[in-house]
């Protein structure tokens, strides 16, 4: 066969987004359990989402602490025990904290379940929060964060959310490092006693997904524990008047960091779809306008990028650059000039055709695959939508017009909404 290396392949257009709908089970405590089944390799990837996230927690650490010592132990295992568990039978496990949800996963081939979830159980009901792993953890925890309080990127970049959402607010990060010597064991473990309970849990089973695998699932998670407390906090924090301009000082930075943005809607928002083709076009992929004018044509950066950011609660827009020193001001002027532009001139069908693509094919990459079609549904199911909102999202993207999209940069993007932080060296 010869290849015509001049000819392009063939372009397919994307209509609609093929999914296939979760079965759903309901467990014996009222845990819902959605299962996708796919693929002829017996491999099993479970996911345990619980509402637990620093949105709860009464110290914004307790959430990340809490999902950081899930590995240390419990009643019956040492932490090493369970290293080696895990290990032996080639599974992978992991734990993580976000701001509004705590998760775990397991991923394994079907014949260790049997091995595997009773101790991934255990871990849900019984982490035993060691004092000495508790003291360790926080020391390492600590001696990152002063690390990463050299670096100007996340120096701006925390700087920006606590611009938007004050000090005490659950999406804002701490100020300090030393605000790890503020976390105590005890709150750490009445977080996970709280959070981690079957009336604040779902999870997710994909790939090679039998009766056997839902028998084993029901057997080791159909059970209730603990004590629910019903309170819940809502969404009445007062958000601070953001300042429009902020420079942090950093000697010696070999960069300058700008995070510019402002309060933005969440992924609920009937208007996100068009959001979401709006920021793609200025900053969302490598041949955006931030990209081609600040990294492309003056060489200001290596990467620079615009993104819709969703929390459940609250959402961002953050545009973002690590830039050369001497270079900032003029990016910072430029980046106004490229928003203000979408907000004046009509983008051409010479530009948007690639841009649509490019969109197209992200949104098939989130269905490719079990896992990938798992957590796709997961992350739509905890911000209250349904595969509904892909094709929703394949409308707007190609059925959008010029004058559309110029109307929706008028409305989101006006430059004296938004505030610029800068991190490093004057």
């Amino acid at each position: 066969m010869t290849f015509k290396r001049n000819i392009p392949p063939e372009v397919f257009g994307v209509d609609r987004v093929e999914y296939i709908d979760p079965n759903r089970h309901l467990l014996n405590n009222g845990v819902e359990l959605f299962t996708m089944n796919s693929g002829n390799q017996e491999v099993v990837k479970i996911d345990f989402s619980f509402k637990a996230g620093s949105w709860y927690g009464n110290s914004r650490l307790d959430s990340t602490m809490a999902a950081s010592m899930l590995q240390e132990g419990t009643t019956n295992h040492k932490a090493s025990e369970i290293a080696n568990t895990f290990d032996f039978y080639g599974a992978q496990f992991s734990s993580a904290s976000s701001y509004d949800n705590n998760y775990i996963s397991l991923l394994s081939l079907k014949k260790y379940l049997p091995n595997l979830l009773p101790i991934v159980s255990e871990i849900i009901r019984e982490s035993s929060f060691p004092v000495e792993e508790f003291e360790i953890l926080r020391a390492k925890r600590k001696q990152r964060a002063i690390v990463d309080s050299g670096r100007v990127g996340l120096i701006a970049q925390k700087a920006f959310l606590r611009n938007l959402f004050g000090e005490g607010h659950p999406y804002s990060p701490v100020a300090s490092p030393d605000f790890y010597d503020t976390i105590s064991l005890e709150g750490v473990k009445s977080h996970f006693s709280k959070y981690y309970l079957p009336d604040r849990m779902a999870i997710t089973a994909s790939g090679f997904i039998d009766a056997d695998v839902i028998r084993l699932i029901e057997a080791n998670f159909s059970s209730t524990w603990g004590s629910s407390d019903p309170a819940e906090r809502t969404n009445n924090y007062r958000l601070p008047v953001a300042e429009k301009s902020m420079f942090i000082e950093k000697e010696g930075a070999n960069q300058n960091a700008v995070a510019i943005g402002k309060l933005f809607p969440t992924q609920n928002h009937p208007d996100f779809p068009g959001i979401k083709l709006l920021c793609t076009i200025l900053g969302g992929y490598f041949g955006s306008r931030l990209m081609s004018n600040i990294r492309e044509d003056k060489g200001y950066t290596y990467s620079i990028q615009a993104s819709p950011i969703s929390f459940l609660h609250n959402g961002i827009l953050l545009v973002f650059a690590e830039v050369k020193t001497d270079k900032t001001e003029q990016t910072v002027h430029e980046i106004f000039h490229e928003i203000e532009k979408l907000s004046v001139e009509l983008i051409t069908e010479e530009e948007l055709i690639p841009i649509q693509n490019y969109m197209l094919g992200r949104i098939l990459e989130d269905f490719d695959g079990p896992f990938a079609r798992a957590q796709t549904f997961a992350s739509l199911m905890e911000t209250n939508l349904d595969f509904g909102y892909y094709n929703r999202l394949i409308s707007t993207i190609k059925t959008a017009t010029p004058e559309e999209i110029r109307e929706l940069a008028r409305k989101y993007l006006t430059p004296e909404s938004m505030s610029t932080i800068i991190a490093g060296k004057k």
